[in-house]
């Protein structure tokens, strides 16, 4: 709370202290216009002044040549002489022009307006009457004229003339007086705000260098705090067993570690500035380099803040596996990154080693206690004769104990496989209502032992779902036995389906004790018991759950339960849903059956229809086109004996559509099998099956065919252990080849020997030995080479070239050439050739 307080006052003082200078300037902008505002106000009030003084010697200068006119009118009427009319003539005549100039003044002020125009017209009466007077006497009508002066008049406007221009001056003298003093009020004003503004600065200034000066020491104190921490930075960086590197925008090196400069070979300052590249080794994608950013962005599908385990190389050259993981670090020029790198040789052999342990277990224990199991099953049976009922009940324990090791074993084997990625999983749309009913039908003896009954509720029969048909089999499997071992006896297992948004829903309820609240979070832990007393009671591995959830995930799904302690619980699969028609078109398994013997063709159709494969009937020529026109069909099986239709005849006209051209079709008669007569010969079809029909070979035939016809498109292994190129690859040829991707000799090995193939994609450097070493294995059942393109990351020498239909270097050809050289060494041509033969 202190550090916040602290933090805060020291936030505001900084924010007063910008304030506070950005202020500085707008100081000293009022400053300059205070003294401005003084220096223009004393000009105006000087030269208001100066016009006023002047205005008032004009006015004495009024009153003084009215007493010259009054001095030279009173002369030359006491004494004719004409030489008194000179000063008065001179008056006279100055006074006109005086008078006017004042009187039509632009800056005489307002107030003054009225008594000027008064005087002016005072002036005139005064002059009017002077004028008179000398006429009277120039006329020598003295006596008029004296009567006219005795009349007090010309006195009259005289004194008024004095009192105006008196009047006049006065109001000038007060305006000055009072323009003075507001001038002098202005000034005080000016002079207190001038004050106070330099004042405040002041203040100011010094409250800044105070400030200014705690901001030093504390920038002094941050400085030592960062070096310290620094320091203590560098030491835990230098201190850590993993190598940390930083890296900035464009993937240059700009700090490492002690330990990434040891575990790469260098000296220090040596990686400074180079290339990352330099450090690992991850190949262009399709030709495109890019920045080791970039690839490692594409290598783990765009997530950077990620760990991926890559190839790396010291300084002298030699590979290792290390373990990056990657975060961004944005700063001002840009995003950085922060890698570490962890080298995980030593845990790749705990790997090996715990691989090769499972394998011993697998070989060197799971044989014998099969054996072992199998032996004291056959003693149960009475196989050495009838047995007392104490050794019975005691080969009974041993039988059921040995069983129970054997499925810990199982279990064991599968979690460890499915967590080191060595389980394969066929994905493929599964019918959801067929398979439950034979895991049901599987387990069914299970729960018998039980005294639990399992009902599989109705549901959509055209439900598919996206999985792999066995591993699918083996989750509802545990998930089954898992409720019947928490089921009350007499109680009953539901199993049943239902839609969800793009989903489909397994739901597995069982009427128990239900799950305890402490227990929920470990349910799908391996070896996780909810007593410890469970395995004992009610049997099994605690690997059931754990198992389930690892192939739902592989799957693309999610397992989830619903549960009330004393009433049962819920457990819910949802999986990828397919509709029923995107099913059948995308697994590309829908078979048209043309067979004129109703009761042969609901025989194949039911024995499809178990294997997951969806049929249509016919049972004339005339419906077999009709069906053709409406519906695309994955294979034909076809009757030779049609009530319509020569069946022979019917297959040429196929043929001879280039809509059918190239769909596998199986005949399935009751006449001489075509390897015995020339017509075989003149057929292009699959395979010739006997009636009565042996439907296990015609389900695995028409399986075999569908893998090796999918949409006419050449069937292709790709032989890689790098898991980033067999899937680059495989994407590379999506919809235009079906490829089967394997990590090593002895998977190949195996599925060449279980499905044909037109073309191989071989790297020559494997996990488990050269590539060269399957050449000899690629021939097709005709004796005839299988073609091989090299795509490797080694150089192959001339006389492999030779003996390869194509030899691509990694590091030079993009995927765009391999997929080239793939697409001119195997076409439709050679697809239909052996579709044919």
């Amino acid at each position: 709370m202190a550090e916040t307080t602290a933090a805060a006052g020291k936030h505001e003082h900084k924010w007063l202290l910008n304030v506070g200078i950005a202020a500085i300037p707008l100081v000293l902008l009022l400053l300059v216009l205070l003294l401005a505002q003084e220096f223009r106000t004393s000009i105006a009030l000087r030269d208001q002044i100066d016009r006023s003084v002047e205005q008032r010697d004009r006015f004495q200068s009024l009153l003084s040549l009215f007493q010259d006119v009054e001095t030279g009118q009173r002369g030359y009427l006491l004494t004719g002489d004409q030489q008194f009319l000179a000063p008065y003539l001179v008056a006279r005549s100055q006074l006109k022009r005086d008078l006017g100039s004042l009187t039509s003044q632009a800056d005489l002020r307002p107030e003054l307006q009225p008594e000027m125009t008064r005087l002016a017209e005072i002036a005139e009466a005064k002059l009017a009457f002077a004028d008179l007077t000398v006429r009277l006497n120039d006329e020598g009508r003295r006596a008029e004229m004296i009567a006219t002066v005795r009349s007090g008049e010309g006195k009259r406007l005289m004194d008024a003339i004095r009192a105006r221009i008196s009047r006049l001056d006065g109001a000038q003298r007060i305006w000055m007086s009072d323009a003075q003093e507001q001038a002098r009020a202005l000034r005080k004003r000016i002079l207190l705000w001038t004050f106070g503004l330099l004042v405040g600065l002041a203040v100011f200034l010094t409250f800044a260098a105070i400030l200014n000066a705690r901001s030093l020491s504390a920038r002094r104190r941050a400085l030592d705090l960062l070096e310290d921490t620094t320091a203590r930075q560098l030491a835990i960086l230098d201190s850590a067993s993993d190598g940390i590197i930083t890296l900035n925008p464009s993937g240059s090196l700009e700090t490492a570690n002690r330990a990434a400069e040891k575990m790469f070979g260098y000296d220090g300052g040596a990686l400074l500035r180079r290339d990352v590249g330099v450090l690992f080794e991850i190949a262009p994608d399709g030709g495109d380099a890019g920045s080791f950013i970039e690839r490692l962005r594409r290598r783990s599908n765009g997530k950077i803040a990620s760990s991926e385990q890559i190839w790396a190389r010291r300084s002298d050259g030699t590979a290792f596996p290390v373990e990056v993981s990657l975060s961004p670090m944005d700063l001002a020029d840009g995003t950085h990154f922060v890698a570490v790198v962890r080298d995980i040789t030593e845990r790749r052999e705990i790997e090996q080693m715990k691989s090769e342990f499972v394998s011993t277990v697998s070989h060197e224990l799971r044989t014998p206690l099969t054996s072992i199991a199998g032996s004291l099953g056959l003693l149960l049976g009475g196989a050495a004769g009838v047995l007392p009922e104490r050794a019975a009940r005691l080969i009974q324990i041993a039988h059921s104990n040995s069983e129970r090791l054997v499925r810990l074993i199982n279990d064991i084997l599968d979690i460890e496989k499915i967590e080191s990625g060595r389980i394969e999983f066929d994905i493929r749309p599964v019918l959801i209502q067929p398979l439950l009913r034979q895991a049901v039908q599987a387990n069914q003896g299970f729960a018998d032992s039980y005294d639990v009954h399992l009902a599989l509720e109705p549901g959509d029969e055209n439900m598919h779902v996206l999985a792999d048909h066995d591993r699918l089999i083996q989750v509802v499997t545990n998930l089954i036995s898992n409720a019947v071992k928490f089921s009350p006896a007499g109680g009953t297992v539901r199993i049943g389906t239902s839609a969800l948004d793009r989903r489909c829903r397994i739901t597995v309820t069982d009427h128990g004790g239900g799950i305890p609240a402490a227990f929920q979070s470990r349910i799908f832990s391996k070896f996780a018991q909810a007593d410890s007393s469970d395995a004992r009671q009610k049997g099994g591995t605690g690997l059931g759950l754990s198992i389930v959830k690892e192939i739902v995930a592989r799957l693309g799904g999610s397992v989830s339960f619903e549960t009330v302690e004393g009433e049962g619980t819920v457990f819910n699969v949802d999986l990828p849903a397919v509709p029923g028609d995107a099913a059948r078109a995308g697994s590309e398994q829908r078979i048209l059956i043309c067979d004129s013997d109703a009761a042969s063709a609901e025989e194949i159709e039911r024995a499809l229809t178990d294997a997951d494969f969806v049929c249509d009937v016919v049972g004339s020529a005339d419906q077999l086109h009709g069906r053709l026109e409406e519906t695309r069909y994955a294979a034909i099986i076809l009757d030779l004996l049609l009530p319509d239709e020569d069946g022979i005849g019917l297959i040429r006209s196929l043929r001879a559509d280039q809509r059918h051209a190239s769909t596998p079709i199986i005949v399935v008669s009751g006449q001489a099998s075509a390897a015995d007569g020339e017509i075989s010969h003149a057929l292009p079809i699959v395979d010739w099956l006997q009636k009565p029909l042996p439907l296990d070979r015609l389900t695995a035939r028409v399986r075999e065919m569908l893998e090796t016809h999918r949409n006419g498109q050449p069937r292709i292994l790709h032989v890689d252990d790098d898991p980033d190129v067999l899937n680059i690859v495989a994407t590379a040829f999506d919809r235009k080849a079906a490829v089967c991707s394997v990590p090593g000799l002895e998977t190949a090995r195996a599925a060449l020997a279980g499905q044909t193939f037109d073309l191989v994609i071989l790297d020559l450097g494997l996990a488990d030995g050269s590539g060269l070493e399957l050449l000899p294995d690629l021939r097709r059942a005709d004796g005839e080479p299988i073609p091989v393109v090299i795509f490797s990351a080694q150089d192959a020498d001339p006389r492999l070239a030779r003996a390869v239909d194509a030899v691509l270097t990694k590091s030079r050809a993009s995927l765009g050439r391999l997929v080239d050289t793939v697409e001119s060494l195997v076409g439709a041509p050679r697809d239909q050739e052996r579709m044919a033969g």
